[in-house]
């Protein structure tokens, strides 16, 4: 990947990256590269095409893959090739099969707690603001403390300021959340960033280490398929189940388009298919899970 040239050409095409972009692409563009074990400046479009439908095969996401897509095709178009990869199709009902922690999962991350003082205040701060929020990760980094508006001490709000496609959104902040950043940046912040509410030695906190932050999280409670965006996958059915309106959770989590966010509703209907199930169907026995020795079975452990 030619990195430095590829940054160099983002930044000429002021009109349509931002500095948050650019950073966010340039990232994304090389951990693709290291995920697919291909150099993208000496492979065709055929080959990095056959490779994701490889992966879609594998059992990755149309979700995931798509979103690849989207960044590996500015690249594409820097290296100057006639030809964009192309988008993968859903299929029906395919947008409601993505991971939501449990609520048990989620508290079990939540209660993660990290050896250093400094670094357990700004890791639980960032995963509890997930959480709390459905911020995106991308968003959440780029939080300045101004962006943190107290002018109703009981309605806290975040000014989003960089969203998807640079649209800004304001989002209520839990003044129990609150609370925990404000005892992060008093007691525990780095203060190698002026500006920036997460940060590291160097500076701004990356995407790329708080992805790790979250993964991190998520082995340590147990939940080794939690990831960042699975914060805001569980903070939008949770909205839901308390009888948020719908068009209210769309502005909160900054989507476009109403049809992004029912795709939550679908998934929460299909949840609650199945407890209907549970519940009313009996006729081959009530629906207590196995014991362990059928499990250890199931999984060839015996």
């Amino acid at each position: 990947m030619r990195e430095k040239e590829f940054k160099v050409w983002m930044r000429r095409q002021r009109d349509t990256y931002s500095p948050t972009t650019i950073s966010k692409t340039v990232g994304y563009v090389r951990y693709i590269e290291q995920k697919l074990g291909m150099d993208l400046d000496s492979v065709s479009i055929e080959e990095i095409s056959d490779r994701l439908y490889n992966l879609r095969e594998e059992g990755m996401t149309v979700e995931t893959l798509n979103n690849w897509i989207k960044y590996l095709n500015r690249y594409v178009v820097f290296l100057g090739r006639n030809v964009k990869l192309k988008y993968f199709k859903w299929t029906e009902n395919e947008d409601t099969y993505f991971y939501v922690p449990s609520d048990e999962e989620k508290d079990a991350i939540l209660a993660v707690r990290w050896t250093y003082l400094e670094t357990n205040a700004r890791n639980r701060s960032l995963i509890h603001l997930l959480f709390a929020t459905g911020l995106r990760v991308g968003e959440a980094i780029a939080l300045n403390w101004n962006d943190i508006d107290i002018s109703d001490p009981a309605m806290p709000l975040l000014f989003v300021r960089h969203g998807k496609g640079e649209k800004k959104r304001h989002v209520p902040l839990p003044p129990e959340v609150l609370k925990e950043l404000i005892n992060y940046k008093e007691s525990y912040r780095l203060k190698t960033d002026v500006n920036a509410v997460f940060t590291t030695p160097s500076g701004r906190i990356s995407h790329a280490f708080a992805r790790k932050i979250c993964k991190e999280a998520g082995v340590r409670a147990g939940v080794p398929q939690f990831h960042c965006h699975a914060a805001r996958h569980w903070r939008a059915i949770a909205w839901l189940k308390e009888d948020v309106n719908l068009e209210t959770i769309r502005r909160l989590l900054g989507h476009k388009h109403l049809k992004t966010t029912q795709r939550y509703l679908r998934r929460l209907q299909m949840e609650w298919s199945l407890d209907e199930i549970k519940k009313k169907d009996q006729r081959f026995g009530s629906w207590k899970p196995l014991g362990p020795e059928y499990l250890k079975k199931l999984r060839g452990e015996v």
